[in-house]
């Protein structure tokens, strides 16, 4: 069935987060970051117009310069979720809400 209203996807990219489990301190800085977001993420949202859309987003990150280890890979991890996703109660002999899209 049709989604009454344009979802909208949150996602935040996470760089170099094994090091940091490690209490190193992150080789790169995301670009164009939310002043809210530490320099080793980037979030954001995305519409989705129709269901089966797809949408393209560019995240850039640059190396720091004071970085020894530039072999080793950088790892980013990817966590998303729809925006007001939540578990809604409902209270006896309510008529149920519109369902609400799911990934």
């Amino acid at each position: 069935a049709p989604v009454p209203l344009p979802p909208v996807l949150e996602y935040v990219l996470d760089a170099d987060m094994d090091r940091r489990r490690l209490g190193q301190a992150p080789r790169v800085s995301f670009l164009g970051r939310r002043p809210s977001d530490p320099e080793h993420q980037f979030s954001d949202a995305v519409e989705l117009p129709r269901q089966h859309a797809r949408a393209c987003v560019k995240a850039t990150f640059q190396l720091h310069d004071s970085v020894r280890d530039k072999l080793r890979p950088i790892a980013v991890t990817l966590a998303y979720g729809i925006r007001g996703a939540g578990v809604v109660r409902q209270s006896r002999g309510a008529a149920l809400p519109p369902l609400s899209p799911v990934l």
